[in-house]
């Protein structure tokens, strides 16, 4: 008895047996994790780790849809305009590579026009369209049947959660064609606000799969370059493509930190006086000191909490491997960028050699205050008056802090390790923390705020 597939290779008309043919290729051979799941949903979110074909199944679920229904509107967001360009379109993943594959020849079967954004299949007069998470308000018009989210949680404002003028919102206040408009999500996962408000609707329905389900279709040296991160907090995101929990015990969590980041329509961020705190690396040679700039918010926040209490806002993350003289010069480059007041460094380990440095990396100028500070607390003691300062939310991250928000969220008092972001994060709201109002002052301080730093 022939199998289904067979009937309908056997019976295809000639012009459609290449597609029918990748078409069933591609529904015999994919994971468990890139099946469409069944039932009523309105969002499909793939959480796996990378390589594992989430772009493929992106690609696949749009070509499936513009091939099957006339007059489809599709839209495909990625974090940036290129992303989508290179990646879900042109890549070697992408639609078009779906759509050739399936012996459909451009400027024939279907067109690309790079230069807007917009692939249109001839037959049937469906269209994609792509966008970037930096414009959300490109969003605000349109209207679909289906879209593809790709990697959700690397999207410009996928901190700020399903808030209103972002671009998921945008997005969802435009699935509004057809009688069953849906959305696929493939991202790795990352427990940013978006992603986690996401995963816990009861519209949603959750895939998952990792990097090594999907070894065989990439390079056979990718496995030697994964095994190094087996057992590690990045490779369970990265590669097994987990969804990570708070760290209990941890003085910081993810939920606090995105809520009270700085959000666009709160306008410009008007600072009183700004610090730099600078935690040494204990060796001379190598190493990396953790630099950070934060300053004291001028004024009544516009975030609306605790007006009578002082607001703090996070502007720059410039740690810096390298040698001793390398990283003092990125101290200075902050200071100066950040247009700060002062540097604050710890004594202990290397904390006059770095003040030393950093007047050598001025040429012996004093143009770059530099205060000592004392260990003399245990890091927790020093860490939760500024820890409970982010609770009440008058600490605000202006971007995003990758690397500093992960040793924010991970780091136990007594796992013995030593964050070198975090304790430079401290130092410098603990100054601030401790100093007097000072005359307000904008000029400099204003005109450089950060560009985004991770």
């Amino acid at each position: 008895m022939e199998s289904a597939a067979s009937v309908m290779l056997t019976h295809a008309p000639p012009e459609y047996k290449q597609r029918v043919k990748h078409r069933l290729k591609w529904a015999t051979s994919k994971h468990h994790y890139q099946i469409a799941p069944r039932g009523d949903w309105l969002g499909w979110i793939i959480l796996a780790g990378r390589g594992s074909g989430k772009t493929r199944t992106g690609a696949e679920d749009c070509v499936d849809y513009i091939l099957t229904h006339a007059r489809a509107r599709y839209a495909i967001v990625a974090p940036t305009y290129a992303d989508a360009r290179d990646i879900c379109i042109e890549g070697e993943s992408g639609v078009k590579a779906q759509l050739e594959d399936s012996g459909m020849i451009e400027d024939i079967d279907f067109t690309w026009n790079r230069s807007i954004g917009e692939l249109k299949i001839t037959s049937n007069d469906s269209y994609v369209r792509i966008f970037g998470s930096l414009k959300p308000n490109r969003l605000r018009g349109p209207q679909w049947h289906r879209a593809w989210l790709e990697e959700l949680a690397a999207w410009d404002d996928a901190t700020a959660g399903d808030d209103l003028n972002t671009c998921y919102n945008n997005l969802m206040l435009g699935l509004r064609l057809g009688v069953d408009p849906q959305y696929i999500v493939t991202t790795t996962p990352k427990p940013v606000k978006l992603v986690r408000e996401l995963v816990a609707r009861d519209d949603v329905v959750i895939t998952r799969g990792s990097s090594y389900d999907n070894l065989k279709n990439l390079a056979p040296k990718y496995h030697e370059i994964i095994e190094k991160y087996e057992g590690t907090r990045i490779g369970r995101q990265e590669i097994m493509g987990v969804l990570l929990e708070d760290v209990e015990g941890a003085l910081w969590t993810q939920a606090i930190i995105d809520d009270s980041r700085w959000r666009p329509e709160w306008g410009e961020v008007r600072l009183r006086e700004v610090y730099v705190g600078a935690d040494p690396s204990g060796s001379a040679t190598a190493g990396e000191t953790g630099i950070i700039a934060a300053g004291s918010i001028k004024g009544k926040c516009p975030c609306g909490e605790r007006q009578t209490q002082q607001h703090y806002a996070v502007i720059r993350d410039c740690s810096k491997k390298g040698t001793a003289m390398e990283r003092a010069r990125a101290i200075v480059t902050c200071f100066d960028n950040a247009g700060a007041d002062k540097v604050v460094g710890e004594r202990n380990y290397g904390g006059d050699n770095v003040q030393a440095l950093v007047a050598e990396a001025t040429e012996g100028s004093d143009r770059v205050p530099y205060e000592h500070v004392n260990a003399t607390r245990g890091k927790e003691i020093r860490a939760e008056p500024v820890s409970s300062a982010y609770e009440q939310f008058r600490v605000h991250h202006v971007g995003e802090f990758v690397k500093l928000e992960e040793q924010q969220t991970t780091w136990e008092p007594d796992a013995g390790w030593s964050p070198d972001r975090l304790d430079a994060l401290v130092w410098a709201i603990t100054k601030l923390q401790q100093r007097k109002r000072r005359k307000a002052r904008t000029g400099k301080t204003q005109a450089r705020l950060p560009e985004r730093i991770g």
